[in-house]
């Protein structure tokens, strides 16, 4: 039984070797078939023999004084001898140097000698051995010849798979385009169809996804801002009852929290339509030092600092803009946000052996990571967001392929935020 495994060159190995195998098997068998014709043809030639010369000698008593040894090897082509001494009768294989004989003994009905039939297989031996020989040649050259065949199958089958392959593990890089059937064998272009119908259902999905979320966001948008001006124009006519004042500012408050949270899911909404964006590659440290200028201004109104540190000038990569914006500009406004006033924020890369890593590292309180802050509505206690930020983030990041995470400083004076371009996601697909 075959084992489970991948579709590739060990798969057809296996088959070569099962073939082989069977080949081999055969060779064996016919082997075992023609040594075994070939004994008993030998054995039954005796026989006759034994047979002919008891029943011309049949009546005889002492019939070795008629018996002419000669003529009868003449005729029968073997080594006849006539014994008085006791044998064993039957019939026996022997080797003697390099020659091997079929012996046939056989006691004389009428008398107490022994007639022994001796037949040399040395040519037969040989021509088996001849035969053994070429035919397992045989199959080693046809086991070569096998597994060339079916690697060069092999790479010929995948070569459409591993394509197939690249596309959907880099389908968030190529916008969900459809496959190009027509690029495919004609094998495969089912199969092609069957992901293309996929893809458009997959699209279908976000897409309506996307105009619930956008459109219940906006249609809530409308009444909320009509209850909060309401609420505005009454808390003007109450100035002196601090009962009604309270109940309405909590009113407005609470209005501002579902306004919050409605800009959060449109959030969504755009960053479920950004997988659709088109890749750019762009230089992605001159990118974000563009970036950076603008919230180093934000920073500074907000009293606090801000600076960016690239040990490096040039990095290219491929991203998608929209993306990315919404995971370093969530990453970047929650560390100005938890550090307190005059901290500091800082910005910096570097890489290791595996991934390219952009880090934003703040001066706050740092975050408890025993809460998964990457869930929808989950947020810190000093937190006033409505929990959405890091859960838009992470579908963000998952949409381009990249990996973000939270950590605490190994200092404890603030937090890390790091957004990873494994190499062999980015690098290897550019090249």
């Amino acid at each position: 039984m075959l084992s489970k495994r991948s579709l590739g060159s060990g798969f057809f190995l296996e088959i070569a070797v099962i073939m082989t195998a069977m080949l081999l098997s055969i060779v064996i068998f016919i082997s075992f078939y023609f040594s075994t014709y070939l004994h008993t043809s030998i054995e039954d030639e005796l026989q006759k023999q034994a047979k002919d010369i008891t029943s011309r000698y049949a009546n005889q008593k002492e019939f070795s004084k008629d018996f002419n040894i000669f003529h009868l090897e003449r005729i029968y082509k073997t080594k006849v001898t006539i014994t008085s001494t006791p044998q064993k009768t039957g019939i026996h294989t022997t080797q003697k140097s390099n020659h091997f004989y079929i012996e046939l003994i056989k006691a004389h009905p009428k008398s107490n000698q022994f007639i022994i039939i001796k037949k040399d297989i040395t040519a037969e031996k040989k021509i088996l051995s001849n035969i053994y020989w070429v035919m397992f040649m045989l199959i080693a050259v046809e086991m070569i010849f096998i597994i060339f065949y079916s690697h060069r199958l092999s790479s010929q089958l995948m070569k459409p798979l591993q394509k197939l392959t690249y596309k959907f593990s880099n389908m968030n890089e190529s916008i969900l385009r459809p496959l190009k059937t027509d690029e495919l064998p004609q094998e495969f272009e089912k199969l092609g169809e069957a992901f293309n119908s996929l893809i458009s259902k997959i699209k279908s999905s976000i897409n309506y996804r996307k105009e619930l979320y956008v459109g219940t966001a906006h249609e809530l948008k409308t009444p909320l801002a009509v209850m909060r001006l309401k609420n505005q124009i009454t808390l003007m006519k109450y100035k002196k009852s601090d009962n009604i004042r309270e109940t309405l500012q909590q009113n407005i408050a609470s209005i501002d929290t579902l306004n919050n949270m409605i800009h959060n899911i449109l959030e969504y909404g755009r960053a479920e339509g950004g997988q659709f964006e088109e890749p750019k590659r762009v230089n992605i440290i001159r990118f974000m030092a563009q970036k950076a200028e603008e919230y180093e201004l934000l920073a500074h109104s907000q009293d606090r600092d801000f600076i960016y540190n690239f040990d490096m000038e040039r990095f290219m990569i491929s991203i998608q803009p929209m993306l990315f914006m919404h995971i370093f500009q969530n990453f970047i406004q929650n560390a100005l946000r938890f550090t307190p006033k005059n901290g500091l924020v800082t910005l910096s890369v570097r890489t290791d052996k595996d991934n390219f890593i952009i880090e934003i590292i703040d001066e706050g309180k740092g975050i408890d990571e025993s809460v998964d802050l990457f869930a929808p509505f989950k947020r810190s206690i000093e937190s006033t967001g409505a929990g959405l930020g890091l859960f838009i983030a992470q579908n963000a990041a998952e949409s381009m392929g990249v990996d973000i995470k939270l950590e605490n400083r190994k200092d404890a004076q603030g937090a890390v935020a790091s957004i990873i371009f494994p190499f062999n996601r980015f690098i290897h697909n550019e090249s």
